[in-house]
């Protein structure tokens, strides 16, 4: 039997490198990928692979009817699938997807979905209990491949995003970077920030602004040492904007993997977020402060601290985390896993 295929669905993505990313470790490791569309829906033959990310955008619809009729039919080509002698594997990015968090209709779905797969992949050890506990699944049934880092992922555009915004070039600038809505806990962060006594700090907040989210509570705390950039940072400025902070912030209230924790390490930027999902797991000790998201004075207490990090100490403890993620060895796991399943096309 030859190497069988991949279809990554998806391939590549406009809104988030990761699957290009491991699309292309993948295809380094000797195994050809195809991105996977309506446009070759059935091309998957036996023995070939269907790698699926996000699959809530398969499934979910405007309205619920048409996502009953949506699901149904993802469900079905799923089966057909296996049916078919094709191999099926889900990398669980988010338990419950955020557009609209836990539902009962997701819940059937995602269980049925790992339920049809031949293994699902994880992006740590914390998701994995907590996969295992939300969809009674066996925890063989789960593999922990961890998320790669983004180390040259996105070119440098040269832009003095400091003078842009009219920062001073030796003033402690906290960042925030990635898109504004309600769980991101851009509000927490304001408060934090404005109770601090730092007339040498700013924060920066950039990103684009999801519909019906409103920045008034910017505007009340009337700081000015805060600035807002409320659109999408494109990909040619992302680095610039990193580059520019001393810190990046992501007071979140609520995640499972951060990709944005991931990219700020990329580029040896210390990390301040709370002890939630896979954090603790991705930003090592020294590489950034981690508070309790329980306590109230946490993030205020966390911002506080970053500002005495050690930065040659930092980027020490980050280069090492980094080590881990390289995206050669997660692809030769993932790899590992697709080959051991190759006889086994079975719903399971």
């Amino acid at each position: 039997m030859g190497k069988p295929t991949v279809y990554m669905w998806p391939k590549f993505s406009p809104d988030n490198k990761y699957s290009e990313l491991l699309t292309r470790s993948v295809e380094d490791n000797g195994l050809h990928v195809e991105h996977y569309d309506k446009r070759n829906a059935l091309k998957p033959a036996k023995g070939d692979i269907v790698h699926m990310h996000w699959p809530s955008y398969s499934y979910q619809a405007s309205s619920f009817p048409l996502t009953i009729v949506k699901s149904l039919l993802y469900a079905a080509l799923l089966l057909f699938f296996k049916l078919r002698g094709v191999r099926l594997f889900w990398t669980v990015h988010n338990i419950w997807p955020h557009s609209t968090g836990k539902t009962k209709w997701d819940y059937l779905m995602r269980k049925y979905i790992l339920a049809v797969c031949n293994k699902g992949f994880v992006l740590s050890e914390s998701v994995k209990r907590e996969a295992v506990e939300t969809f009674g699944v066996s925890p063989d049934k789960l593999v922990v491949t961890p998320h790669g880092h983004y180390v040259d992922a996105y070119p440098a555009g040269g832009a003095d995003i400091r003078k842009r915004f009219g920062i001073p070039s030796d003033h402690f600038l906290f960042l925030f970077v990635g898109r504004i809505n309600p769980y991101k806990g851009i509000e927490r962060l304001v408060e934090a920030f404005t109770a601090l006594k730092l007339d040498s700090a700013h924060l920066l907040i950039a990103g684009k602004v999801d519909d019906g989210y409103s920045l008034d509570f910017i505007d009340k705390a009337n700081d000015p040492r805060i600035k807002v950039y409320p659109k999408f940072v494109d990909d040619s400025e992302l680095v610039d904007y990193l580059r520019a902070g001393n810190v990046v912030v992501l007071p979140y209230n609520q995640i499972t993997t951060s990709g944005s924790a991931i990219l700020a390490l990329s580029y040896y930027k210390p990390v301040v977020a709370p002890k939630l999902g896979s954090l603790s797991e991705y930003i090592p000790e020294g590489g950034g402060i981690l508070y309790d998201p329980a306590d109230p004075e946490g993030l205020r207490k966390a911002l506080e601290q970053s500002v005495r990090l050690n930065r040659e100490e930092t980027e020490k403890h980050i280069a090492k985390k980094l080590a881990e993620l390289d995206w050669k060895k997660i692809a030769g796991r993932m790899i590992h896993v697709y080959m051991a399943n190759r006889n086994d096309s079975r719903c399971s």
